[in-house]
This record gives structure tokens, C-alpha cells and sequence, in this order.
């Protein structure tokens, strides 16, 4: 019999551990019928997380998925990131081969849920995979062409013959190639979605407009609250956000909202107040909690600022 359980991927490193704990604690708020599948890209997480031991987070070691192919993808990389991206697929591959499920939804860690993700789940049904699009607003369309018309952010894949085709499809092309440079037409994981609803059959798109709201769309929409729900024109549910480009401080817990790519965003003071500010809140409450780990209190006396770091332990110039 198949599990009921909705079953979550995503990976992270320790850098990233305080958001990847706010996308666990966030949707733990709103839905409580999931299981989340937690790569851990280096030791300091994977000990951080058996410490912690949360009741539904199944946690794997980078080396319970590294192959030769992906070894030798990551001897080319000369960001981290880069190698994480490659990653995606190969996570997906993991958790969709060896669990009896009817699906998995693979996604970043850097979103806090405002509502259940369950109506992506409804779009889901009678689809083999559902994509989301990037919705970029009139300011960042200029972006479609380069970096994709999807997003990555969250990505469903039915356990049958197609939808395991396509998700063993993406994983061959980023082993050969991923990168943060534009190049052929291609970039990162991303850009290769951008073709699957006509390469591949029975590939869906996200419709929801409270899907995937980031820093490079949020201009579309009047945010507001009521009964204690976020919507966007009065209308939609926010059942996510995108915090990218965000980045906050280990130590003081100082923040940017944006800027951490060598992009940024304008962001309204509504947006902050309703949407930025209980991720700061929840972010600060999730770093406090892991400085009484001692593997994370000691791992913060080595990267204070939250910075990503190359392969050589140098922190990162993005490209995008």
C-alpha cells in the first residue's frame, strides 16, 4: 500500500540550515500530512539534524547519493552552488526510487509556506509532472530569456514510467552541464524546464498565482492580510514566498532583504511588513534555537556573515 503522506525533498548545507528549518517549521504550520527528505551537503547538518531529531524530516548524507557521474560533474564546479544544482534531479531520483509513494515534490529550502500547499496538489492531479513558472513582473521581464521561464523552486514527479523519464532526463543533462553562466541557451538546473511541456507529454504548469511570489514578481500584486491569511489582490492566498536573494547574519542577525546576488529587488513596505517580516522573526527564533547545538555554534564561529563559500572555503561573487 502506498504511503498517504506528501513526500518533500530538498537539500541544504549548514549555511542554509536556519531556512531550510523555516520551510520545515513554516509548512508545519499549515499542513501537517508530509514527510520532509533532507540531503545534507556537508557533516555539520547531518549531525545538526540527528540532534535535533524532528518526528517527520528523513535525513540522508551527501555520499547516500554521490555517484562517479556526479562526482566527476562536481570535480568541474568551481562554486558550491553549482554542484547543489546538479543535485536537484539526483535527489529527486533517490527518494522517488525508493519510496512507495505516488509522488514526490522536489523543492528549494529558502521559502516559508503561508498557507498548505495542497492546491498545488490538486493542479497535480491527472498530470505525470507539474512545473512552476517564474511569473516574472513587468520590472524583471528582461530576465525570462536568460535565466528561464520556470522556476525550480517546486517541482512535482509522479512515481510512474513518464514522470520518473523526465525527472532521469533532467538528471543526464545536469550532470553534463550546470552552471550559473548563461551559455547555448541553457543556465543552472532551470532553464532546461523550459521546453518539457512540449518535449514531454502529460507536463503541467502551476496556475495559482500564490505560487512561488519572490522578490522578482511581488511588484504584481497588492498584499494584504485578513483572518490572519496573506492574499494578493484581495483575492489569491499566499501559499508561498520566495526569499531569494535574502540573507541575514549569524551572529547579530543583521539583514538584507535583497542584494545577496548582486541583484536587487523593490520591495514595497507592505510586502516587508506582511510578508518579510515573520521570516525575519522566524529566521532569527531558528538561529538562536541552533546556537545550542554545538557542531552549528561552532560552525558560526567560521562563517559569521552567512556568506556561500567556493570549494576553497572562499565566500562567493554570484553571477546573477
Amino acid at each position: 500500500m502506498k504511503n498517504n503522506n506528501r513526500h518533500i525533498v530538498i537539500g541544504t548545507d549548514a549555511n542554509y540550515l536556519p531556512r531550510a528549518l523555516v520551510f520545515y517549521k513554516s509548512l508545519s504550520s499549515v499542513h501537517s500530512n508530509f514527510v520532509l527528505h533532507v540531503f545534507c551537503f556537508d557533516e555539520v547538518t547531518y549531525n545538526v539534524l540527528k540532534k535535533l531529531n524532528y518526528e517527520n524530516i528523513i535525513i540522508y548524507r551527501l555520499s547516500e547519493i554521490e555517484n562517479k557521474e556526479l562526482l566527476k560533474a562536481k570535480s568541474t564546479k568551481k562554486r558550491m552552488y553549482e554542484y547543489y544544482w546538479t543535485l536537484n534531479p539526483a535527489m529527486g531520483k533517490r527518494i522517488i526510487g525508493e519510496q512507495n509513494i505516488d509522488f514526490i515534490a522536489l523543492a528549494d529550502c529558502d521559502m516559508m509556506f503561508f498557507d498548505s500547499p495542497e492546491s498545488i496538489f490538486e493542479e497535480f492531479y491527472g498530470a505525470d509532472v507539474i512545473i512552476q513558472p517564474n511569473n516574472f513582473s513587468f520590472q524583471h521581464e528582461k530576465d525570462l530569456i536568460p535565466v528561464g521561464y520556470y522556476c525550480t523552486s517546486f517541482q512535482c514527479f509522479r512515481k510512474n514510467k513518464n514522470g520518473k523519464a523526465i525527472l532521469g532526463w533532467w538528471y543526464d543533462q545536469c550532470v553534463k552541464w550546470c552552471s550559473s553562466k548563461f551559455e547555448e541557451g541553457k543556465f543552472g538546473d532551470q532553464k532546461y524546464l523550459d521546453d518539457w511541456r512540449i518535449r514531454f507529454k502529460n507536463v503541467r504548469e502551476v496556475e495559482n498565482p500564490g505560487t512561488n511570489v519572490a522578490p522578482w514578481n511581488i511588484q504584481k500584486f497588492d498584499v494584504s492580510k485578513r483572518n490572519k491569511k496573506i492574499f494578493l489582490n484581495n483575492k489569491w492566498p499566499l501559499v508561498y514566498y520566495h526569499f531569494h536573494s535574502f540573507r541575514m547574519s549569524l551572529t547579530n542577525y543583521k539583514f538584507i532583504i535583497t542584494g545577496d546576488r548582486k541583484n536587487s529587488y523593490k520591495i514595497d513596505k507592505n510586502a516587508i511588513n506582511l510578508i518579510y517580516s515573520p521570516y525575519i522573526k522566524l529566521m532569527k527564533e531558528t538561529i538562536k534555537m541552533l546556537k545550542k547545538v554545538r557542531e552549528y555554534k561552532e560552525f558560526i564561529k567560521t562563517n559569521p556573515g552567512g556568506l556561500q563559500k567556493d570549494f576553497n572555503g572562499k565566500p562567493i561573487k554570484f553571477v546573477n
